[in-house]
């Protein structure tokens, strides 16, 4: 599994690593780190100095890289703790259970079954009265904890004996009621096992129960919410991996389907200690720590959930040396955060179940196929009217005449609407004799010809690329140019997603060169990659 050596300087410019400032936080253990947006939230934990919990939170800007304490002055924070769970939902984080104090055990340790919000919109805490019932789930630290639709599901963890817990625990977190319980036999647990959500609505495969059947792709809605994943991997001398897809639970009997046996991929994630785990698009993310003999490192692999194929995420040198912690996704930027200390012993952190806040990794996931598609913005029959209506001559009030003097009839409101530089243009300005005949012909020079400046209007007109001329790599190159030149984001998302999709052996260097002008460096540094594939490939067919 090491990375190749052709491709070594490539891999090397997915990742680069960056100091943070300010508040930094002390070495803990068993902390809690929840991404919202563009910011990290990270809470409690043992503190590896004196050995004592702590409660105190703190906020790291993912774009700055500067650490802001939070101060409790109204001493509102939930009891010290750690390995513990902390959850998004809405604007606002949960944290359930995990180890903490208590006054009466001979240790002086409980494990702890509570629930605190901490909300962001006020940047208060709240502590709600959750009445017992028969679904309350048992104190428990070193759990698992996923959130879909408004329900927060826990999953296994262990007893203060260190026994495993064998269940799943749901809660309403609209009713702040704990709605079903249910037996769960594995072993599932902060050191060997994720439990992931996507919180975007993104088409997610759900795997039906015959194994053999072709995945179904489900359309992700307030009704119909996204499952949730559990990877587990164990016995890291001879490694074993389990994949559980869990049905939202939004009744008590929902679905289990076990895919452990379907994941495949030319290598496999080795075994990874106190994984960290992700949805990003259609791929589940994992990373965490990877010791044997010969090798310690930090290690970041991705599940195609459509095929459950893996693949590693190959960072080149950027983990060769210091200590590598805890990896974190923000979806926002399509970007893996890995949190560590790049001058210390990462054996002797693991050991002391240490995680450093010192610096931070950052790896463009785009390079490696990995991001968020750009949602759908309206329906079907929506798309479809729009093109309808750039046919419609009959509603027209201006033209754009192509490179090659071809002249399309357009709306200049619709245009208005969906362009701002031909909003700008069409600003009179008594001054500019350009926009002055502009308005008198009713008409506009557009520097492309015919093909591209259609598919261009037709963008303009739907807010998506649907006819199969704008998915021609040659006219998604200039669409992504045009998308770069006027500063349209949307256009620029769905461009970069179609291109990802055409890449191949033909298309690359086209697909390099366009991302290279229009500086999308992930989309750039994937075409490379197939380029040197290739030339490799035709250089082992030219010495047989």
């Amino acid at each position: 599994m090491a990375a190749n050596p052709g491709l070594q300087s490539i891999s090397d410019l997915t990742a680069s690593t960056r100091l943070t400032t300010g508040d930094i936080p002390p070495p803990l253990v068993g902390s809690s780190t929840t991404v919202i947006s563009t910011r990290l939230y990270l809470f409690a934990g043992r503190l590896v100095s004196s050995r004592r919990m702590t409660n105190e939170l703190y906020e790291l800007d993912l774009e700055t890289f500067v650490w802001t304490k939070f101060q409790d002055t109204e001493q509102k924070a939930p009891k010290a703790r750690y390995f513990h769970s902390a959850n998004q939902y809405k604007n606002s984080i949960v944290f359930f259970g995990g180890m903490g104090y208590s006054r009466t055990s001979n240790d002086g340790l409980c494990v702890l079954d509570d629930v605190s919000i901490f909300d962001l919109d006020t940047y208060t805490w709240k502590h709600p009265e959750i009445t017992p019932s028969s679904f309350s789930p048992r104190p428990r630290y070193a759990h698992l904890a996923a959130v879909t639709a408004n329900k927060l599901v826990v999953v296994g963890g262990q007893d203060m004996s260190n026994s495993y817990i064998e269940e799943i625990n749901v809660l309403d977190l609209d009713e702040l009621t704990w709605t079903s319980s249910r037996p769960f036999e594995k072993h599932c647990g902060a050191y060997r096992s994720v439990a992931v959500s996507s919180t975007s609505h993104t088409n997610l495969p759900l795997y039906g129960n015959n194994v053999n059947d072709n995945a179904s792709i489900t359309s992700v809605t307030e009704e119909n919410p996204n499952p949730f994943y559990l990877y587990s991997n164990y016995n890291f001398t001879d490694v074993k991996r389990e994949l559980q897809v869990i049905a939202p639970p939004t009744t008590s009997n929902y679905q289990i389907m076990d895919h452990s046996s379907n994941m495949t991929g030319a290598f496999l994630p080795p075994g990874l200690r106190f994984p960290t785990g992700a949805i990003l698009g259609h791929h589940l993310i994992i990373s965490g720590t990877y010791l044997t003999n010969t090798s310690q490192t930090f290690s970041i692999w991705a599940l195609n959930l459509a095929n459950l194929v893996w693949t590693r995420i190959d960072t080149g040198s950027c983990f060769s040396q210091g200590s590598w912690n805890r990896g974190i996704l923000c979806e926002e930027t399509n970007r893996y955060f890995v949190l560590g200390h790049r001058d210390r012993s990462l054996v002797d952190d693991y050991n002391h179940r240490q995680t450093n806040f010192d610096h931070v990794t950052v790896v463009d996931l785009e390079a490696f196929g990995v991001y968020q598609p750009p949602p759908a913005t309206m329906s079907t029959n929506a798309q479809e009217l729009g093109l309808a209506l750039l046919n419609d001559s009959n509603i027209a009030d201006f033209e754009i005449v192509t490179q090659d003097d071809r002249r399309i009839p357009v709306n200049s409101q619709i245009l208005s609407q969906r362009w701002p530089h031909f909003k700008a243009l069409t600003i009179k300005n008594p001054e500019d004799e350009e926009t002055i005949l502009m308005y008198n012909n009713r008409a506009l020079e557009f520097p492309e010809p015919y093909p591209v400046t259609l598919a261009f209007l037709q963008y303009l007109y739907t807010d998506h690329l649907l006819t199969s001329q704008q998915h021609q790599p040659q006219i998604l190159a200039q669409l992504l140019l045009l998308a770069d030149m006027y500063d349209l984001d949307r256009l620029r998302q769905l461009t970069s997603h179609s291109l990802h999709q055409s890449l191949s052996m033909s298309t690359a260097a086209l697909i390099y060169e366009t991302a290279a002008l229009s500086r999308q460096t992930g989309l750039q540094i994937r075409a490379l990659k197939v380029m040197i594939a290739a030339k490799k490939m035709l250089q082992q067919q030219q010495q047989q």
